[in-house]
């Protein structure tokens, strides 16, 4: 539980972190330093991070250049998914790490999403990044340069919190309310700027069906809505961006 305390705080600071760094416009374009085809030719375009120590703090003169820039999205856009929250329902499932009814949850997460990135015509490529490539502490230092490594041009990451309320009764079948959280971020590999973000919380309420044989499953069916209702939203807001 601690764990997952640490990894959902850790996110939510990563994403504050570079949210506040995020302020130049992002539109397509071949990627270069001469390239001021945008509405915004006034604005200096960046081509490459300033993001230089993951020790150190940013320069003036840098967080100058970043708020006063614009970045330039490829024509075509290699993007690579990944669940920071990749525990996230496992309180449900004993033995989580080889269960399958788990494993098909996971992947039902980014299947939801890639399916939605599927139709952004910008989209050449969808890569899945393996937990293999980033070790067992990944930070957003460590990201980026695995979705390098994958020769990604943006890197979507999503984080999943959520919870639910149950409600015992004697003589009427058993109610739960079931909340999640999805919180993600959109980040240009080549600049480290996160130019999207979004916090996405919904909320499903239901009773004990006769295909719930246990109070277990009843959680578990929930608290699954709820997640994919989040991840929808966050997938429609993602592929929105991208087209405009």
């Amino acid at each position: 539980m601690l764990k997952k305390i640490f990894q959902y705080t850790l996110f939510s600071a990563c994403c504050i972190l570079l949210m506040g760094c995020g302020g130049g416009r992002a539109y397509y374009g071949s990627p270069g330093p001469a390239n001021f085809d945008a509405p915004t030719k006034s604005r200096p375009t960046l081509n490459r991070s300033l993001f230089e120590f993951k020790d150190r703090t940013l320069t003036e003169e840098n967080i100058q250049t970043i708020l006063n820039s614009d970045i330039v999205l490829p024509d075509t856009i290699r993007i690579a998914l990944f669940n920071y929250s990749n525990r996230s329902l496992s309180r449900y499932y004993a033995s989580y790490w080889n269960n399958e009814d788990y494993l098909k949850l996971q992947q039902e997460y980014i299947d939801m999403l890639a399916a939605k990135l599927e139709n952004v015509l910008a989209v050449q490529k969808i890569i899945l990044m393996p937990q293999l490539i980033l070790g067992n502490s990944p930070n957003i230092f460590t990201l980026r340069e695995s979705a390098v490594r994958l020769q990604a041009d943006l890197l979507f990451i999503f984080s999943i919190n959520s919870d639910i309320y149950h409600r015992y009764k004697t003589f009427k079948k058993d109610e739960v309310k079931a909340y999640a959280t999805c919180e993600s971020l959109l980040m240009d590999i080549r600049t480290g700027i996160v130019p999207h973000s979004e916090v996405v919380t919904r909320d499903f309420y239901t009773k004990k069906l006769d295909s719930d044989l246990t109070n277990e499953t009843l959680r578990r069916r929930a608290e699954k809505t709820a997640v994919l209702a989040a991840l929808e939203e966050i997938g429609g807001r993602l592929t929105t961006f991208l087209e405009e």
